[in-house]
């Protein structure tokens, strides 16, 4: 255990070394003056970010190293946004490993299992909050993908291309994440890669159920020379029967996601109410009365 506690304290003075050695040279760096007449300068305050790509720079040279398997990885966090790259995930990794160790040991000092606990959860914590992510950007497209489709359906039947289409589109429709995904697949085309390309990797990138299955739809029409507006109708007719059977089955959990707190937080309030007078007038003799 002695020797536990060591090593964790050195992990923790390293990252705080770093973290402020970090702070002082970005100090130096900003305001382009030397470090003894930087003291009345105005201090730019260190944030996670910060920290993050420090450690990154690091976490960079272990991946180079070891040569480590990062494709999955890398389309995860490509479906996410790219909130971060690789390097910086890993970094994230390393800092809740070190950190909630840090505070299991000032709260359960003297319980070592409740010191490496905290270990594994920090390892999990970062891939919990990809996944999350993930879901959360594949909402927001579900959301968004019948209507554009619509618009889509509506300006190619008045006559314009496809790829013309989605220009106007994604200048008309508000901003959001597949409008984005939409500029993205365009800038895609401008370059010069190949429509049908530019398609499958838009498709990857948010890797939905639902993109998926439009961007088959489109290729297919592509490949067949079918109308794309038939095509663009009956996808949006499938979006909108999928919506709705998610709609029902979400109300079919409702009643079993709400026995918890009604069997835990309602119905104990409900019996001390209901029973807490007649306890309180047995245990003062009241019903001896009768």
């Amino acid at each position: 255990m002695d020797l536990l506690l060591i090593v964790f304290l050195l992990l923790a003075a390293s990252v705080g070394l770093f973290a402020y050695q970090f702070s002082k040279q970005k100090l130096i760096d900003e305001v382009h003056l030397p470090s003894d007449l930087n003291s009345g300068a105005e201090q730019k305050r260190v944030t996670f970010k910060d920290i993050l790509n420090l450690s990154a720079q690091f976490t960079d040279r272990l991946i180079e190293k070891t040569n480590m398997p990062l494709e999955h990885l890398k389309k995860k966090l490509i479906s996410a946004g790219r909130p971060m790259n690789v390097s910086q995930f890993f970094a994230f990794k390393v800092l809740t490993m070190v950190a909630l160790p840090f505070i299991g040991f000032i709260l359960f000092h003297n319980e070592p299992i409740l010191f490496i606990v905290p270990i594994v959860i920090g390892y999990i914590i970062p891939d919990l909050w990809l996944n999350n992510t993930i879901k959360k950007r594949q909402t927001l497209v579900l959301r968004d993908l019948p209507h554009i489709i619509d618009l889509l359906n509506i300006c190619v039947g008045a006559g314009l291309d496809f790829m013309l289409a989605v220009t106007r589109v994604t200048e008309e429709f508000r901003p959001c994440v597949l409008v984005d995904e939409f500029k993205g697949m365009l800038h895609e085309i401008q370059m010069g890669s190949p429509r049908r390309e530019a398609l499958k990797n838009f498709g990857g990138r948010i890797n939905s159920t639902e993109v998926l299955s439009f961007v088959r739809t489109l290729l297919q029409a592509d490949r067949m020379g079918t109308p794309i507006a038939e095509a663009l109708k009956m996808q949006a007719e499938e979006l909108r029967f999928r919506r709705f059977q998610r709609g029902e089955e979400m109300g079919l959990k409702a009643p079993i996601k709400l026995l918890f707190p009604l069997l835990f937080f309602i119905l104990p309030v409900v019996l001390i109410i209901v029973a807490g007078p007649i306890l309180i007038e047995f245990t003062r003799g009241g019903f001896m009365k009768f």
